[in-house]
C-alpha cells in the first residue's frame, strides 16, 4: 500500500512542480509559492476537521515542529539560491542524493535498517536521477566539478541535507498526530511564516513580482490547481512515510522527477525569478 502511495506523491509532485513554472511565469517565485501552499494548508486542514483526525498536541511534536519548519524553508531558499546562481544541469543532479541521504539518516537516526536489495534499489535510483539531470552532451562528472568552482552546488546541497532532515522529522512528527495533522502543520506552517518573512524578501531582492492586472485570474487558477496537486502529494507522502522506513518512501517519491521529465523534455525543478 506504501508504494501506491509513493507514487501518488510522486505524480502529484511531477504535477505541482510543472504547474508551479506556469505560476511563475505570470507572477514571482516567491509570492506563488505562500500562495499555493497557504491555500493547500487550508484544504488540508479542512479535510483533517471533517475526518475528526486531529490528535492531542504533545512536547514532541511541537520540537518537531520546531525543527521541521526551518529546515522546509532553508531548503526552499537554498534551491532558489542554487538555481539563481546555476544551471539546471549542475544543481538536479545533486538534488537525487535525497534519498541517499535519507536512508542512511534513517539508519542513524530512526534505526531504519533497509534491506540489501533495498540499498541497491535506492542507489540505482539515486544514479537514475543523477543523470537524468545532466546537461545534454555535458560530462557526467560536471556537477562534482561544480563544487570547486561554483556556490550553485554547495547551495543545491544545502537544499538536500535540509530536507533529508525534513524527511527524517516527519516520521517523528507522523507518529505523534498521525499524518494529515501533520502534513497540515508542514504546509500551512511553512506558508504561513514565509507570508510573515515576504517584507523581508521583498527588501532584500528589492519588490516582489505581482501579476499583472490582466494575468490576476489566470495566475489565481493555476496556483489553486497546484495547491490540489500539493495537497494530494502530501497526503500520498505522508501516509505512505506512516506505513514504510523514510529512505523507502522517498526513493519512490523522488521518481517525480523522472515523471516530469518524461512529460515535458526537461528536470523538475522550475528556475525560479525574482521576487
Amino acid at each position: 500500500m506504501w508504494i501506491v502511495l509513493a507514487l501518488l506523491a510522486a505524480s502529484a509532485s511531477a504535477a505541482t512542480s510543472l504547474l508551479l513554472k506556469r505560476a511563475v511565469s505570470l507572477a514571482g517565485v516567491v509570492v506563488s509559492t505562500v500562495t499555493f501552499r497557504i491555500i493547500a494548508g487550508v484544504f488540508l486542514a479542512l479535510s483533517c476537521l471533517h475526518a475528526e483526525a486531529w490528535h492531542a498536541l504533545t512536547p514532541t511534536y511541537w520540537r518537531a515542529t520546531a525543527v521541521v519548519i526551518p529546515n522546509e524553508i532553508g531548503g526552499m531558499l537554498c534551491l532558489s539560491l542554487a538555481l539563481s546562481l546555476g544551471d539546471v544541469s549542475v544543481v538536479q543532479p545533486i538534488m537525487g542524493f535525497i534519498p541517499l541521504f535519507t536512508m542512511i539518516g534513517g539508519a542513524f537516526v530512526l534505526h531504519e535498517l533497509p534491506s540489501p536489495i533495498a540499498v541497491v534499489g535506492i542507489v540505482l535510483i539515486v544514479i537514475g536521477l543523477y543523470f537524468v539531470g545532466l546537461r545534454r552532451g555535458g560530462s557526467a562528472w560536471e556537477p562534482l566539478r561544480a563544487f570547486a568552482t561554483q556556490r550553485a552546488s554547495w547551495y543545491g546541497l544545502l537544499a538536500a541535507l535540509f530536507w533529508t532532515v525534513t524527511s527524517l522529522t516527519h516520521k517523528v512528527g507522523i507518529a505523534q498526530v498521525g499524518p494529515m495533522p501533520w502534513a497540515t502543520t508542514l504546509t500551512l506552517g511553512s506558508g504561513l511564516v514565509l507570508a510573515l518573512a515576504l517584507p523581508f524578501v521583498a527588501r532584500s531582492v528589492g519588490g516582489l513580482r505581482m501579476p499583472a492586472a490582466g494575468n490576476t485570474f489566470s495566475w489565481l487558477l493555476v496556483v489553486v490547481t497546484t495547491s490540489v496537486c500539493f495537497a494530494v502529494q502530501q497526503f500520498g507522502l505522508h501516509n505512505a512515510l506512516r506505513r514504510s522506513q523514510a529512505g523507502y518512501v522517498m526513493a519512490v517519491v523522488s521518481t517525480s522527477i523522472l515523471i516530469a521529465t518524461a512529460r515535458r523534455g526537461e528536470t523538475e525543478i522550475p528556475r525560479p525569478r525574482p521576487g
